[in-house]
């Protein structure tokens, strides 16, 4: 008997390797493609929306549809969360990849508005509706596959890889673009070659698309059938679980967006950091960030999600003013400050998608997640870049960080009020 178990358990481990490379390249790929656009938008902007040279109102304008983009996430997670319960994880995945490589070869393709006038911020707009459909689905439906094709100690290790993939994605894409503008200087990565990372990132989606063809699927079909109104089901049966999973994603969102894209950006606006040495600091941080996620994932496994919730929610509210504070002109101060800001985060994020997966049975998981993510991320996480400039430009620097703080304190008693799911069997 104890020989057949060793002898089945070596058998899956070529299986769960396949399923971890399955989930996490496309998950990178996804995440090189949708944050090449907030990286570049200090490049792009006047490209799209002109204006004077020392006026903000076009970078405001780009990160406008930086949030368009992130408020269609919500249709994305309802409607690849249904169609992921119903039909399995690996189409949705599949399918959600091939899409953001749609928005990212028309963004790389899109004429300028000196071409074309006021269709070319269009054709900017659509690019990113499509990208936000894609990753609204994307972050829970990979969370999920990952999570069920774990063994049940190891939930929080297989989860948190979903982190490390979006981390080395936004690395790589970070990395192409210093490459960029070391080689050829800013101002050809304003002209043109901005457009390079968002083709790259295309063709990057044809083979990630490629590879999630061929993953086994998690889904079981008899639990994909038992869900007869599955909205009906996550606002009756399971709606605290839900709430709490909005809140938790809500204070989440606007505090990761805020340290891993938008500081970068905070800084040249208060501070007048380089706008090359903002792109290498970024880089060097997200890398730091990968690198705990899956200690912290399975630390999580050993102790429990919450106390990571709760380390993070007041790591936060004390710190985060006192680390924009001290964001300066220094790339090394900078670096400092980025850098524990997304230490700070990633006590949440390496437990987090995990944890809303366990509030919810397979048959509703993926839209239970996928939605109280999505339109978390959509509210709280995409509108970052867009309050963030505008306080700025109306003199009201410390109120930014503040916000952030008080999101933050609101999720604290939530916290209180979730299960721990760690010990506990993966709801069927």
């Amino acid at each position: 008997m104890t020989e057949s178990l060793v002898s089945a358990s070596r058998d899956e481990r070529p299986q769960r390797r396949t399923q971890i490379l399955t989930g996490s390249v496309g998950h990178l790929v996804e995440y090189f493609d949708w944050s090449a656009y907030s990286f570049l938008a200090i490049y792009f902007s006047r490209q799209f929306f002109p204006g004077d040279a020392d006026s903000v109102v076009p970078l405001l304008a780009t990160f406008g549809v930086f949030a368009v983009g992130f408020l269609v996430r919500p249709v994305g997670g309802v409607l690849m969360g249904r169609l992921a319960d119903r039909y399995g994880r690996r189409p949705v995945l599949a399918g959600g990849v091939a899409l953001m490589g749609l928005g990212s070869l028309l963004i790389g393709l899109a004429p300028t508005y000196q071409q074309v006038g006021l269709l070319a911020p269009v054709i900017l707009t659509v690019a990113r509706l499509i990208q936000g459909l894609s990753t609204g689905g994307e972050l829970s439906t990979a969370t999920a596959f990952l999570v069920e094709s774990a063994p049940g100690d190891r939930r929080g290790t297989y989860g948190s890889i979903t982190n490390v993939s979006s981390s080395l994605g936004k690395v790589l894409c970070l990395l192409a673009i210093t490459l960029l503008v070391r080689s050829i200087g800013a101002d050809a990565m304003a002209d043109w070659a901005w457009r390079v990372p968002f083709l790259i990132g295309a063709v990057l989606a044809v083979v990630a698309w490629w590879i999630r063809r061929s993953a086994d699927e998690t889904l079981e079909p008899a639990r994909a059938q038992s869900a007869a109104n599955p909205y009906r089901e996550i606002l009756t049966d399971h709606r605290g679980a839900f709430w709490r999973a909005f809140v938790l994603a809500s204070a989440t969102a606007a505090v990761f967006y805020t340290w891993s894209t938008y500081v970068p950006t905070w800084a040249i606006l208060t501070a007048g950091l380089n706008k090359a040495d903002a792109v290498t600091i970024s880089a060097i941080a997200f890398v730091l960030y990968g690198l705990v996620q899956i200690p912290l994932g399975r630390l999580s496994d050993r102790i429990g999600r919450k106390p990571l919730m709760y380390a993070f929610l007041v790591a936060g509210a004390v710190c985060t003013v006192p680390l924009f504070l001290a964001i300066s002109a220094e790339p090394g101060v900078v670096l400092a400050v980025q850098s524990a800001g997304m230490a700070i985060t990633a006590l949440m994020m390496a437990c987090l998608g995990t944890a809303l997966a366990e509030m919810f049975p397979a048959r509703v998981r993926v839209l239970a997640t996928g939605a109280a993510f999505a339109l978390a991320t959509a509210v709280f996480g995409g509108t970052v870049p867009a309050i963030g400039t505008a306080l700025h430009g109306a003199g009201l620097d410390l109120v930014f960080p503040a916000y952030l703080v008080v999101l933050q304190l609101v999720a604290l008693p939530v916290v209180r009020r979730c299960p721990e799911t760690a010990h506990a069997p993966l709801p069927d």
